[in-house]
């Protein structure tokens, strides 16, 4: 009887032991609300004329947790410069504007810091003289 006894108590320390070793060691953190609704936006592209031909600036754009970046192809013949104006809303309401010069006939990417999802690309450049 005692070593049935020994046996299922063994067998007890073992389940528990087993038991706890599936268990995490740590949770994980749920969630907060606001990083489950609210996902960065997506993508986007738009493109805006030279000023002289019909040559265009493309633009393409991935939108991050906390920083965009904007991947350009300025098409605009003679190494001419073209100030774009982007728009982005900050709170969900009010347009923020942001000026960048692109050189003439170049490619590459320029990354925008703690901005939220690019709305508009435009040439209307005086908005921007007021942020």
């Amino acid at each position: 009887m005692r070593t049935l006894m020994s046996a299922g108590a063994t067998l007890a320390a073992a389940g528990l032991t087993f038991g706890l070793m599936s268990a995490p060691a740590i949770a994980a953190p749920a969630p907060t609300a606001s990083a489950a609704q609210a996902a960065p936006p997506k993508s986007g592209k738009d493109s805006i004329k030279c000023n002289e031909s019909n040559a265009r600036v493309n633009f393409s754009w991935k939108t991050g947790w906390t920083t965009t970046t904007v991947y350009y192809n300025n098409h605009c013949l003679g190494g001419t410069r073209i100030t774009a104006a982007f728009v982005f809303y900050n709170d969900g309401s009010t347009p923020m504007y942001k000026c960048v010069t692109f050189q003439g006939m170049t490619q590459g990417k320029y990354k925008f810091g703690h901005i939220n999802e690019i709305i508009d690309i435009n040439k209307d450049t005086k908005k921007c003289e007021n942020n």
